[in-house]
């Protein structure tokens, strides 16, 4: 009897576990989530997912992250620091509830300063990896090679590649003359030709009007980027030729400053006596460096303040020297040294004031690329929700060229604006900066002048003027006298 007993329990068991794998199995799976676009079904009655094709990419759900990313150098220090600065942006969105109350998920890759790992990120990223928003540094022949593999990948996968730096001129007239090759392309910085001209005027204004200066030198980086400064340059494009005279003639025709001396730097240059004591030797008043951050500005100034030049004032323009601690790095020769300066909390563009605080307590220094990246995340923000949909890259591209950006952190909606049907086309219209100085203990003074015509573009509420003080400006020579 009890082995009877014992076998009904036995069947009963095996009957149960039958029926439980049975109804285990009949229930509907549920996908794994993948980061390629998917279109949803309607819960009441579900429709065939329509079949994935490069050319057709299907709409994401709103509960899918916004794939963004970004291919730099992380060796460089300033390249570093941009990569930085929009993380720092991408950050704070997702914080205050992403982009149309999606997370953005921000995507990474180090190209090492070479080309051919660029385009092997950037293709990897786009095809593998539904980026749709790419930024890259402003390397000029790292740009031109991510735009040229871009124009064969655009058909197949929209996406917009962002160069928020330098970049060569080239980039952008390849936007204007063949737009539907390379629409997906922008450059939210000033072209070349501006580079060259708008932005360091306020210098030479500062020489003539604040200095008294009538002798200028001029020392001008050997780069692609500065050859409008160096030659001068014609733009040719689809809205008509653009000629720009070269520094030396507008700076004599404009100011009525006499060029007494001008000289190529080398990039990577380290021996920069020669080049000042022949600028003393041939009475120059006043001596502006037009460099970027291949420059050694550090090396340089070092040099000048031990030169027969050190009496001369000495003007920078890209490089550390648009930091506080450049002070720090020269130790303490960078007194009297006049620079474009981004990094106080005092800068004269009230808009600018929250992120120096923000940057320097992420460890951040602040220079204009750094303004540039970390206001490039609330660029796509802006663009996104005005479009509704991140997928819809031919509606963002339009957008992008339509807006004018009202939360710039450096310069005004009139600048930020990339619709210019000019040489600027894709780029942003430039506005000369602030010119600063260093004086006693590192403190920075602006030295502008607040009636400067150039500084028309802003608008009272937008700059305090009261901080442009040309009256404080001091000769190196009187700065180490009562700097002791």
């Amino acid at each position: 009897m009890a082995t009877k007993t014992l076998g009904i329990i036995i069947g009963i068991i095996v009957l149960i576990a039958v029926i439980a794998i049975a109804i285990y199995l009949l229930q509907p799976t549920t996908p794994r989530q993948t980061p390629t676009a998917t279109t949803p079904s309607e819960p009441s009655t579900p429709s065939p997912t329509p079949t994935q094709t490069p050319t057709q990419p299907t709409a994401t759900t709103p509960s899918q992250p916004i794939v963004m990313c970004i291919i730099y150098n992380p060796r460089i220090s300033v390249l570093k620091a941009m990569a930085e600065a929009f993380k720092l942006g991408i950050k704070e969105i997702n914080e205050k509830g992403g982009i149309l109350g999606r997370q953005v998920v921000l995507l990474e890759e180090d190209h090492q300063g070479k080309a051919d790992l660029a385009v092997a990120a950037y293709r990897r990223l786009v095809t593998e990896r539904g980026c749709k928003y790419v930024l890259i540094d402003g390397v000029s022949e790292i740009a031109l090679a991510v735009m040229e593999a871009g124009a064969t990948l655009y058909p197949s996968y929209k996406h917009v590649v962002i160069v928020p730096g330098q970049g060569a001129m080239a980039t952008t007239l390849k936007v204007i003359n063949d737009y539907e090759k390379y629409k997906f392309y922008f450059r939210p910085f000033f072209p070349d030709p501006d580079l060259n001209y708008v932005v360091p005027k306020p210098y030479f204004d500062v020489a003539k009007n604040v200095i008294g200066a009538k002798k200028v030198a001029l020392f001008l980086e050997d780069a692609a980027w500065t050859l409008c400064a160096r030659e001068g340059c014609t733009v040719r494009t689809k809205f008509g030729n653009y000629t720009f005279k070269p520094m030396r003639e507008w700076v004599k025709e404009e100011f009525g400053l006499d060029v007494v001396y001008e000289v190529k730097i080398a990039v990577g240059e380290k021996n920069f006596l020669p080049m000042l004591e022949e600028a003393a030797r041939r009475g120059a008043e006043f001596i502006f460096v037009l460099s970027s951050w291949y420059t050694d500005t550090v090396t340089l100034t070092k040099q000048w303040a031990t030169s027969s030049a050190r009496d001369i004032p000495l003007a920078l323009f890209g490089g550390p020297n648009q930091w506080l601690v450049f002070w720090n790095l020269t130790g303490g020769a960078a007194l009297g040294v006049i620079t474009l300066m981004y990094d106080t909390p005092t800068y004269p563009y009230i808009k600018a004031r929250a992120l120096v605080d923000k940057a320097h307590a992420a460890g951040l220094r602040v220079d204009t690329s750094v303004h540039m990246y970390y206001s490039t995340a609330y660029l796509l923000k802006k663009v996104i929700e005005m479009v509704g949909n991140p997928d819809d890259i031919e509606k963002i591209i339009k957008t992008l060229e339509q807006i004018k950006f009202e939360e710039h952190t450096l310069y005004p909606p009139e600048s930020a604006y990339l619709g210019s049907r000019d040489y600027r086309f894709h780029s942003y219209i430039a506005v000369p900066g602030f010119v600063a100085q260093f004086q006693c203990g590192g403190k920075v003074v602006f030295v502008s002048r607040p009636d400067y015509e150039g500084y028309r573009i802003y608008t009272p509420q937008e700059v305090d003027f009261a901080l442009l003080r040309p009256q404080d400006y001091k000769s190196p020579k009187e700065l180490r006298e009562i700097c002791k």
